[in-house]
C-alpha cells in the first residue's frame, strides 16, 4: 500500500501542469502540425502514410517525423483529441514522476527519500512549463532519461537486464522525439570518450539499427530529416530568434514574449538557465561537501553538470545556435536533478546543517513554484500569437465561406498549421523538412517583399494578427482588408 504515496505528487505535478489549459483551452504552436499528422496516420489505418501530403500545404511533402508518438495518438477519436490535447502531454510527466518514485526507493528503502524525490521533480520549471501543449517532449525526454539511467546502471553494475532496457527505451526514444534523439547522442559521446567505455556509443548504435528495423526503413527518413533542419539553421543560424517581419531587433521593441525569453535566456547563460532548473546546483553543493554516495549517484551528477555546460555552450556560442534552444538540454537533466538534489538534501539534514538545509530547500521550493506559475500566467494563459482565440475562430469561419479556396500567407507563420487545420484553405508553409529550403524568402524572417512572395506562390490573401506586426508595415499595395476580427485581419491581393 506504500507504494500509493508515489501517486500524490505526480497528481499534484499534473494538475499544475494542466490548470493554465483551462484558460487557454488552444495553446501552442507544432500542435496543430501534430493534431494534422496524427488525423492523417489514423486515417491510414494507424500507419505512417507513404503518399506525399499536399492538402492545405502549398509546399506539400512527405512524413519525416518520429512515429511513435503519432501512431499511440492516433488511436484516441478526433473529437477527443482535439476537445483534450492540452492534457494529454502531462501524462507522461506525471509516469516519469512516478518512475522517479520506484528508482529512489529501490536505492534507499525509503519512502520519505522517495517522497522527497518527487517533491523535487514536480517544481522543475522547465518540466512543468515544456508539457503545456500537445507536445511529443515530455515522451521523449522520459525515454531518454530512463535510457541513460539503465546504461550507467547497466555500466555500474554489469546487469544484462540494465542493458536490454536501455537499448529498447533508446529505440523508443529515437522513434518518439529528435531533440531527446539529439541528447543521446551528444551525451553517449561524452560518456564514451570520458569513461572511455565503448558500451554507451554501442547502445546508442544499437538502437539506431533496431529503430530502422522495428520502423521499417521509415527512420531512415527521420534521420535525414534531422540533418535537413540543423543544416537549415545553419544557413539561418542569424535569424533563429528573431522577428519574422521586423528581424533583430531590440528587446523593447519585440511584441513577442516567447522572443524576448530567448533572447533573455543568453545573456548571462550560467545564471539564466539555473531559473530553468535551480536544483541543478546541487551538483555544486556536492563538489563541495565531496559526500560518499553510490557510484551512481557520481554518474548523475557528471549527467547533468555535463548538459548545463553544454546548454550554456550552446546559448552563448552563436556557431551552436543549430543545434538547438540551450535551455532546451536542461530538460535532459530532470531526473538525475530530483535523485541528486534528494541525496544532497538527507546528506545535510542529518549534519549540523540541518535547520539551513531545510530553509533552503523551502525557499528553492518555493521560488521554483513561483517561476512556473507566473511564466503559465504570463506565456501561456495571457498569450494570443500562439492560440486559436475566439476572435481568430470568427476569422476561419469567415475564412471557411470564401466561394473559393483561398490561397494564404499567415503572418506570424506560427499559425499557419493553426490556420490549415481549422480551414479548408491552401496555406503558405511546408509538409517536411525538406521544404523548409523553399522558405528561405519569407521564414525565419522576410528577406524579399511581400508583393513578390506572393506572386511566386500565387497567393491571394494575408492572414494578419496585428499584435505581432501592422498592416502599414507590410507596405502591401493594391490591397483591401475583407475582414477583420479582433487583432486579426484578412487582406486580400488585387
Amino acid at each position: 500500500m506504500f507504494y500509493l504515496f508515489g501517486t500524490i505528487f505526480p497528481i499534484a505535478s499534473y494538475i499544475l501542469q494542466i490548470y493554465p489549459r483551462i484558460f487557454n483551452k488552444y495553446f501552442g504552436v507544432d500542435v496543430w502540425t501534430l493534431l494534422i499528422e496524427i488525423n492523417l496516420i489514423r486515417k491510414n489505418g494507424h500507419s505512417v502514410p507513404k503518399r506525399r501530403i499536399k492538402k492545405g500545404f502549398i509546399i506539400d511533402g512527405y512524413f519525416d517525423y518520429p512515429p511513435l508518438f503519432l501512431v499511440l495518438l492516433s488511436f484516441l477519436p478526433k473529437k477527443f483529441l482535439f476537445n483534450f490535447q492540452g492534457f494529454i502531454s502531462p501524462l507522461f510527466d506525471a509516469m516519469l514522476n512516478i518512475i522517479i518514485f520506484f528508482i529512489v526507493y529501490q536505492m534507499t528503502q525509503s519512502v520519505v527519500f522517495a517522497l522527497v524525490a518527487q517533491l523535487i521533480y514536480t517544481t522543475i520549471p522547465v518540466a512543468a512549463l515544456e508539457n503545456s501543449a500537445l507536445l511529443p517532449r515530455s515522451l521523449g525526454y522520459s525515454l531518454f532519461m530512463l535510457s541513460f539511467f539503465f546504461a550507467i546502471v547497466f555500466t555500474t553494475s554489469g546487469n544484462q537486464i540494465a542493458l536490454v532496457a536501455s537499448i529498447i527505451l533508446a529505440t523508443l526514444t529515437l522513434l518518439s522525439h529528435k531533440f531527446a534523439t539529439q541528447s543521446l547522442f551528444f551525451i553517449s559521446i561524452f560518456f564514451t570518450i570520458f569513461e572511455k567505455n565503448l558500451y554507451y556509443i554501442g547502445i546508442l548504435l544499437s538502437s539506431i539499427v533496431l529503430a530502422v528495423i522495428v520502423s521499417r526503413g521509415y527512420y531512415i527518413n527521420v534521420l535525414k530529416s534531422h540533418v535537413r533542419i540543423i543544416h537549415f539553421w545553419i544557413k539561418n543560424r542569424k535569424n533563429r530568434f528573431a522577428h519574422q517581419v521586423y528581424g533583430n531587433i531590440s528587446l523593447k521593441k519585440n511584441p513577442d514574449l516567447i522572443g524576448i525569453i530567448y533572447k533573455l535566456l543568453t545573456k548571462l547563460a550560467p545564471v539564466t538557465l539555473l531559473s530553468a532548473n535551480f536544483w541543478i546546483f546541487s551538483i555544486v553543493l556536492f563538489l563541495i561537501l565531496q559526500p560518499s554516495f553510490p557510484i551512481l549517484i557520481n554518474k548523475m551528477v557528471i549527467w547533468i553538470a555535463f548538459f548545463y555546460v553544454f546548454g550554456v555552450l550552446v546559448l552563448m556560442i552563436p556557431q551552436l545556435t543549430p543545434i538547438g534552444e540551450g535551455y532546451r538540454y536542461i530538460e535532459m537533466t530532470t531526473l538525475p536533478t530530483a535523485i541528486v538534489a534528494a541525496f544532497i538534501f538527507f546528506y545535510l539534514y542529518n549534519s549540523e546543517l540541518r535547520e539551513l538545509a531545510l530553509a533552503g530547500y523551502v525557499i528553492v521550493l518555493v521560488s521554483n513554484l513561483t517561476i512556473i506559475i507566473f511564466t503559465q500566467k504570463k506565456a501561456i494563459i495571457a498569450d494570443t500569437n500562439r492560440s486559436l482565440t475566439g476572435d481568430l475562430t470568427k476569422m476561419y469561419n469567415f475564412i471557411n465561406k470564401l466561394p473559393t479556396t483561398p490561397r494564404i500567407m499567415c503572418i506570424p507563420h506560427q499559425i499557419t498549421t493553426m490556420t490549415v487545420y481549422n480551414t479548408r484553405a491552401n496555406v503558405l508553409v511546408n509538409f517536411d523538412v525538406e521544404g523548409l529550403q523553399k522558405m528561405s524568402d519569407f521564414y525565419p524572417v522576410f528577406k524579399k517583399p511581400i508583393i513578390e512572395i506572393a506572386k511566386k506562390f500565387d497567393i491571394n490573401y494575408i492572414l494578419l494578427r496585428e499584435n505581432f506586426a501592422k498592416l502599414k508595415d507590410l507596405k502591401l499595395t493594391n490591397s483591401k482588408v475583407v475582414y477583420r476580427s479582433g487583432e486579426n485581419l484578412l487582406i486580400e491581393l488585387n
